[in-house]
């Protein structure tokens, strides 16, 4: 395994040699593979970055210098928010739909979860997994967000505030889910001997 001291070397030193010769992107766009280079290297020291400055470890894929929204699951990732407070009035950008308190972050990554679709994560038996999803929201909410929007059920974290619930989240999720089926199973076996119990007074 490379150590990542050497792949932080190595970026660097692409980096150093990009900017040192971008006067020829400048000059000719044939040379602008130049500028693509430097970005790379930037995504990788980024990337490393994180790591080091955060606890946050994300696959060397990440394109956080050149991109502002990294998918991590179906309810997880990393997105990047600028003017939030005026791009919500003018209903453009990113922003937060219904922030609790009324605030807006600006200038800033952040890790974001949420989920739209609320206790149907769990299945179909929205009624009777209310409960459930509110437990589970309750928990992760235990992990001090920065940032809380409820009502549309999505938490907001600052990248110093992130690594404990991004290295968490999963294993929180499948105990949810576990309780899930251990409750589905109990809802079931209680219809059914509803339903026999109706049967035997039929008779």
């Amino acid at each position: 395994m490379i150590k990542q001291k050497a792949i932080k070397t190595a970026y660097q030193d692409i980096l150093a040699v990009c900017e040192k010769y971008s006067y020829l992107r400048d000059r000719d766009g044939a040379f602008g593979d130049i500028e693509e280079m430097a970005e790379k290297a930037k995504n990788h020291l980024l990337v490393i970055e994180w790591q080091e400055k955060y606890g946050i470890e994300l696959s060397h894929d990440a394109k956080l210098f050149t991109t502002d929204f990294i998918e991590i699951n179906n309810y997880m990732r990393f997105c990047y928010f600028r003017y939030v407070a005026e791009d919500k009035d003018r209903h453009i950008g990113r922003f937060i739909t219904w922030s609790d308190d009324g605030r807006h972050p600006k200038n800033e990554w952040f890790l974001v979860i949420d989920f739209p679709t609320g206790p149907y994560i769990f299945g179909e038996d929205y009624d009777e997994q209310r409960d459930l999803f509110q437990d589970f929201f309750e928990e992760l909410k235990s992990y001090h967000p920065d940032f809380s929007d409820t009502h549309n059920n999505v938490l907001y974290w600052k990248l110093e505030n992130a690594k404990d619930i991004y290295k968490d989240f999963d294993k929180i999720l499948q105990k949810y889910e576990d309780r899930n089926q251990d409750e589905l199973k109990e809802r079931r076996i209680a219809k059914l001997k509803k339903e026999l119990e109706e049967l035997e007074n039929e008779q």
